[in-house]
């Protein structure tokens, strides 16, 4: 196999891009940066910005921002939509309206959103995440659930998705017993899929230990045993676990300092996602190349409807080893666990 190699361009189904409301975090135009830096040709941002991505004034606000940064950079810029206005969890989003706006979505998949998710935040309502699901069915739409507290919640949406019918998408993936619970489900023919992030088959709580990574290794689900980290490599290798996402999520380095507790959660990752997926996945043998293609590029295409002649490629280097620098990042966020990590599989172009 050559060294270096044209492949799918990536997809990330769960960016948080900040804008609006958070700019000091980042902004679409660095996240895309950050993104085309990455590999990625198509990310989803999450909707629990300021104002809520929850009315299509917004969500066409920002999907026309991203398209301008897009194009310059070759990154598609998708929405999903909030359940509840506000996130506020009373009132649901007009979903038809949101699905019907004339996004740069919209040309290509039909959908004005890729998803419709309150992610951030959980929809613990039944009776409304019910009539969510309603909706989703009707437009056919991914429920993209925050699966937090995750045993409950997970255990839940099985349940919702075998009774409404409704795709749920589980974001996040982090414990053996939720990697379980999915494979059984999907076994039983529930239209259940999901994704992990880098950082749960790379770290463990121990990470998040003052001593080594502290508040750089704080996010939301927080890292978890040896034992989870174990399940997530085994999903991932079984396909129980549909892809890889990255969670991006910048913070000023101010959001990072002080103790552990009051530190914000998340963690940046769509310029390390593939040199550690690479490293970690593929050059230890669990998995092929083929098979992380499918996990970062293919399969989430396929979740949101993403036709595969929308992406470009993207070249990489796989076998000289180089060290992960924050410094360096297109991100205006730093915050990151992997910065001084040596890895192989570099995007360069």
């Amino acid at each position: 196999m050559s060294a270096v190699l044209n492949v799918p361009a990536f997809v990330d189904l769960h960016v948080h891009f900040r804008e609006p409301g958070f700019t000091e975090k980042e902004d679409i135009e660095s996240g895309v940066r950050a993104a085309a830096a990455g590999g990625y040709g198509a990310v989803c941002m999450m909707p629990n910005t300021s104002p809520v991505i929850d009315c299509p004034s917004v969500l066409l606000d920002a999907d026309r921002r991203g398209a301008g940064c897009g194009a310059a950079y070759g990154v598609h810029v998708f929405s999903a939509s909030s359940m509840t206005l506000g996130q506020a969890g009373r009132e649901l989003v007009d979903f038809d309206a949101m699905d019907g706006a004339d996004t740069a979505l919209q040309v290509i998949t039909g959908h004005g959103i890729c998803g419709i998710t309150e992610d951030g935040l959980t929809l613990a309502d039944e009776a409304l995440m019910r009539q969510v699901c309603a909706a989703a069915v009707r437009l056919g739409l991914p429920v993209m659930d925050h699966a937090e507290p995750e045993l409950e919640t997970v255990c839940r949406d099985i349940r919702l998705a075998d009774e409404t019918g409704a795709h749920f998408h589980l974001q996040h993936i982090s414990l053996a017993e939720s990697v379980a619970l999915i494979r059984s489900a999907k076994e039983d023919g529930a239209p259940v899929t999901c994704e992990t992030a880098p950082h749960y088959f790379a770290l463990t709580s121990a990470d998040a230990a003052p001593s080594a990574k502290g508040a750089l290794a704080k996010m939301n689900p927080p890292l978890r045993s040896e034992r989870d980290r174990l399940a997530i490599l085994e999903g991932l290798k079984d396909g129980t676990i549909d892809c890889i996402a990255t969670d991006h999520a910048p913070h000023e380095v101010a959001a990072k300092e002080g103790s552990f507790e009051a530190a914000a959660n998340g963690v940046i990752g769509l310029e390390t996602a593939f040199p550690v997926s690479y490293t970690l996945l593929v050059k230890s043998g669990l998995i092929t190349l083929e098979d992380l293609i499918r996990l970062m590029s293919t399969r989430p295409a396929e979740i949101i409807g993403l036709p595969a002649q929308a992406l470009s490629g993207v070249v990489v280097e796989l076998e000289t080893p180089w060290t992960i620098e924050a410094r360096a990042f297109y991100s205006k966020g730093r915050n990151t666990p992997f910065d001084g990590m040596s890895v192989f599989g570099r995007v360069i172009k």
